[in-house]
């Protein structure tokens, strides 16, 4: 039994992650998808009679009732569960993946600039990335499922060991038929001249991944954000995976602007590894 879990609220954001979780579940052999929707601190505020809050209760209904009808249509053979709590999003999730540890991958809708559907969801993403146990799968709203061919990896040469993360999924990767592309983005010019780190670097990914198709590149950028979306949007990208430690894409995207990371985004999902 492996278990997707996509916490839901009322946007095109979410929904749109709803229905990559049933495109990703049927190509990567997920039997479980769990729909979870926590309820926002807004939602009570117009819930203090009896009426209101049956009318909540059915709205929240209808939406599983939409969101399981698309899986349904998609990926027939994957098993939805429901769930729903009061409780803030982030404590939610934990509780939910204590209880259900068959659970593997979490899938966020984002929203991205061209949406203007302001979801619970997204705006919690940072919380929830840095906190999930399991790895997390952000998707843009604009996103469109692709079969993933190609893997962007932003890395960090001084810091090669943090690939150590990235080894433990190795089976699954090799099973995906995927190629890699490993990113140093340098913040100074002339600074990508480190023969010898490339050549480490060259050295440690063909010793744990033998036989994934593999290449390096340097690119200069003084902002991380902007190097690596730059990157991605001239090389064809199906998918970037960050890495976790002080150096990984969701450290850069949790510093000064969320908007500049995660909302600039707007083709290629992000896999935040644990």
């Amino acid at each position: 039994m492996r278990t997707i879990l996509v916490p839901v609220d009322f946007t095109s954001t979410t929904e749109n992650a709803v229905k990559l979780s049933a495109e990703w579940a049927t190509q990567y052999q997920y039997t479980h998808i769990i729909l979870l929707k926590a309820s926002q601190e807004f939602e009570f505020d117009y819930l203090p009679n009896e009426e209101n809050v049956n009318s909540h209760i059915k709205r929240t209904e209808l939406l599983f009732s939409r969101l399981t009808g698309i899986i349904a249509e998609k990926s027939p053979d994957v098993t939805v569960l429901k769930a729903s709590t009061q409780w803030t999003l982030t404590r939610s999730i934990n509780d939910l993946i204590k209880d259900q540890p068959s659970v593997e991958l979490i899938i966020l809708g984002s929203d991205d600039q061209a949406s203007s559907a302001n979801s619970f969801v997204s705006e919690n993403i940072i919380s929830i990335a840095r906190t999930s146990p399991v790895k997390a799968l952000i998707v843009p709203n604009g996103y469109t499922y692709t079969t993933v061919k190609n893997i962007l990896i932003p890395c960090d040469v001084n810091t090669i060991t943090k690939l150590d993360r990235l080894f433990h999924h190795k089976s699954i990767i090799e099973q995906m038929d995927v190629r890699l592309m490993f990113l140093n983005i340098h913040k100074r010019n002339g600074s990508d001249d480190n023969e010898d780190k490339n050549k480490e670097l060259e050295a440690y990914i063909r010793q744990y991944l033998t036989t994934i198709p593999s290449t390096i590149h340097n690119y200069y950028d003084e902002n991380i954000i902007r190097g690596i979306l730059t990157f991605a949007s001239s090389n064809k990208t199906d998918l970037i995976i960050a890495l976790p430690g002080k150096h990984s894409f969701l450290y850069y995207l949790a510093g000064k602007s969320i908007s500049e990371g995660i909302y600039q985004n707007v083709n290629q999902p992000v896999l935040i590894l644990k």
